[in-house]
């Protein structure tokens, strides 16, 4: 069964495969090396990646591989940010940028999505959503 982590964010970014790179830029200044393959290709707004922690000596993932997706434009994710906040109780009404990681499979890289977790916080403001826990999931938002 997969597991899905939301991030509801304020990027100024005008396309996906914008704001994916600029993801992918802080994390590999940040950390250990990835590994990876680009999903797509997509409309302008979306971007996805399927992404790991590489091993030191190989090319190699140490544990499952995440999928990463952008999606751009307040219109773009206005319906998925009135379902998980319909009064704005969280203050994410206006958001422009939706990011996704998707965790599958039996050894997912918890490590990865730590590290994505305070990229996306640091470089825009994001407020992490999951639907078990709502935004209290937000109160264990990771440090880099």
């Amino acid at each position: 069964m997969a597991y899905q982590l939301s991030f509801f964010c304020r990027s100024g970014e005008d396309r996906g495969d914008e704001a994916l790179d600029r993801l992918l830029d802080y994390l590999l200044e940040n950390g250990d090396p990835l590994v990876g393959e680009w999903l797509g290709p997509f409309e302008d707004p979306v971007a996805a990646f399927k992404l790991g922690t590489g091993s030191s000596d190989s090319d190699t993932p140490v544990a499952d591989l995440l999928t990463l997706e952008l999606h751009v434009g307040v219109a773009e994710i206005a319906e998925s940010v009135i379902a998980a906040s319909p009064n704005d109780e969280q203050g994410i009404w206006g958001c422009d940028l939706l990011a996704t990681l998707t965790l599958s499979g039996d050894n997912p890289d918890c490590a990865l999505v730590h590290r994505i977790w305070a990229a996306v916080v640091s470089l825009w403001g994001a407020v992490a959503w999951d639907e078990s826990s709502g935004f209290e999931i937000a109160a264990r938002t990771p440090q880099l």
